[in-house]
């Protein structure tokens, strides 16, 4: 029973290995490059150590001047931010400043909040949007406006840590590069899986038009996962650019507590996700699961059968497969020693860590996300 439950969830992860494949070997058509409109939005709380780099960053973007603007949401900060924030509007005309001060009830997750400000005043478009600790390169902007053909509704763009030294670095720059590759890939693929919300743009009618974030008590995370997928479900289309200056780069978690936290604030969205990818997860859970319950089985002596080691291997073999080749159009190389482990040891950190997706998010830059349903 075991052996037909892995043949049957690790078959359907190889099926969908090769279609991620393909989409990772789709190229966009040729196109002319256009200069719309753009506002980007930086939400910022407490950022006053980070927003230099990144607000200097910004500063230093080639695209024309009257035809961007970056709107900086001061979200309720305690320390200098508003004051940073403020110095730049002052000096740079492109630069705007909304601050937000302290609901007295939350019906939309923090950062949601400071971009529905953002997104009631800004004036561009395309809405672009990027985070306090993040610093982009000169062509951002540029490069990422370059994928917008007139029926694109949204680009996803791919973020990575700037600091890899430590082990903890290392782990979450991995981790940002194999998030890359898969978001692209189901992109390429004519998907929409997930994003990453400090690399990430859309049109802003198109927003109104699928009716924005999610609000309510349950809506504290992943409004970058779930609103691509709510312009996938549209009808709209949406792409991936790989384009090496379009990426953005940030500081990764400096703790485990800090990485298991941001782990399960991004995990905490998995639950609302399309009902196809939580089916999708479910079927490789059990193909995971019946894998090492019969590892399991036969390390403790109660079957002598390997024949379980053949799907394994093929499943984790396609699986390295598929993240060099994408790694290798993200301009990303050298990761072997860390891909082809964790190829191998996928079943169990996926059956340890899906369950996460059934659990509240944590708290978010010291405030609880815990809200009461909109009225």
């Amino acid at each position: 029973m075991l052996e037909m439950v892995q043949t049957a969830g690790l078959g359907l992860a190889l099926l969908f290995l090769a279609v991620l494949a393909w989409g990772l070997r789709r190229r966009a058509g040729v196109r002319e490059p256009g200069t719309p409109a753009v506002s980007v939005l930086v939400a910022a709380r407490n950022e006053e150590t980070a927003l230099p780099a990144c607000l200097t960053a910004l500063a230093a973007q080639d695209y024309p001047p009257d035809k961007t603007e970056f709107i900086l949401l001061d979200d309720a900060s305690t320390d200098r931010t508003g004051d940073l924030v403020r110095a730049w509007a002052e000096r740079d005309a492109r630069f705007r400043v909304v601050r937000l001060e302290e609901p007295e009830q939350r019906t939309v997750g923090p950062k949601k909040r400071a971009l529905i400000a953002g997104l009631a005043v800004c004036r561009g478009e395309i809405v672009l949007v990027t985070d306090a600790d993040c610093v982009a390169g000169p062509r951002w902007v540029r490069r990422m406006m370059e994928c917008f053909e007139p029926e694109v509704a949204a680009v996803a763009g791919a973020v990575r840590s700037r600091h890899n030294r430590s082990w903890m670095g290392k782990l979450t720059t991995f981790e940002g590069v194999v998030n890359a590759v898969l978001n692209a890939a189901v992109i390429g693929a004519g998907g929409a899986l997930s994003c990453i919300g400090s690399n990430f743009a859309y049109r802003r009618e198109a927003f109104h038009a699928v009716g924005g974030f999610d609000r309510g008590a349950r809506s504290v995370s992943g409004d970058d996962d779930l609103l691509l997928q709510k312009f996938k479900a549209a009808g709209y289309r949406v792409r991936f650019c790989f384009d090496p200056e379009a990426r953005v780069e940030t500081d990764g978690p400096e703790t485990a507590r800090a990485y298991w936290s941001r782990k399960r604030r991004h995990l905490s969205a998995g639950k609302r996700y399309a009902p196809h990818w939580i089916a999708l997860a479910g079927l490789l859970y059990l193909g995971c699961l019946a894998t090492l319950l019969l590892a399991a089985g036969w390390a403790l002596g109660l079957h002598p059968e390997l024949r379980f080691l053949a799907g394994w291997g093929a499943f984790s073999l396609g699986l390295a497969t598929l993240f060099h080749r994408g790694a290798s159009r993200l301009g990303e190389s050298g990761w072997w020693p860390w891909s082809l482990p964790a190829a191998f040891l996928f079943p169990l950190y996926f059956v340890l860590l899906q369950p996460l997706t059934l659990l509240a998010a944590p708290a978010w830059k010291g405030r609880s996300v815990t809200m009461k349903a909109a009225a």
